[in-house]
């Protein structure tokens, strides 16, 4: 019983070591009937600190069935005292141009993680709304169940 403990409590360390440097990680669902050209997925975010630099991503998770070899967004940043607001358009590639999907996972769900902001400071400290919208030129997107964003510092170890 003693080495199975030592080993979870390792394997606990060693999971949890990993994540240190996430600030936000959070996902949500895609309405399974299409995701409205017109809805918007929000996160929001309290930051106190506007001095460590972050790395942002978008999480996207989809079908096998989605039409598309790539998908378009608009993500908006309002910032905490809401004098300005930052509008961003990201390309994401999903296949290869062969076909080949280019996510991980095996079978019909594909996840993806696309980098889009590197080393970028919080230049106000208070909360922070971040809005997704698809970009496609399909007013009803399908094929996408999640999206999400990622936050976290860069990795400073090499």
């Amino acid at each position: 019983m003693k080495p199975y403990l030592i080993l979870v409590f390792f394997a606990f360390m060693t999971l949890t070591a990993c994540n240190r440097n996430v600030l936000f990680d959070s996902n949500e669902s895609v309405n399974e009937k299409g995701w409205s050209m017109y809805e918007k997925i929000i996160f929001e975010l309290d930051i106190k600190d506007t001095v460590s630099k972050y790395n942002f991503a978008l999480n996207l998770r989809h079908t096998t069935d989605y039409q598309h070899p790539n998908i378009v967004f608009f993500i908006t940043t309002i910032y905490p005292d809401h004098s300005v607001t930052q509008k961003d358009t990201i390309e994401c590639y999903l296949a290869t141009p062969d076909g080949n999907w280019i996510g991980k996972g095996n079978g019909k769900i594909k996840d993806n993680r696309f980098w889009f902001a590197r080393s970028v400071r919080f230049p106000q400290i208070g909360r922070y709304t971040f809005e997704i919208e698809q970009a496609t030129r399909d007013t009803n997107l399908t094929g996408v169940s999640d999206i999400g964003l990622h936050i976290e510092k860069p990795n400073t170890t090499k």
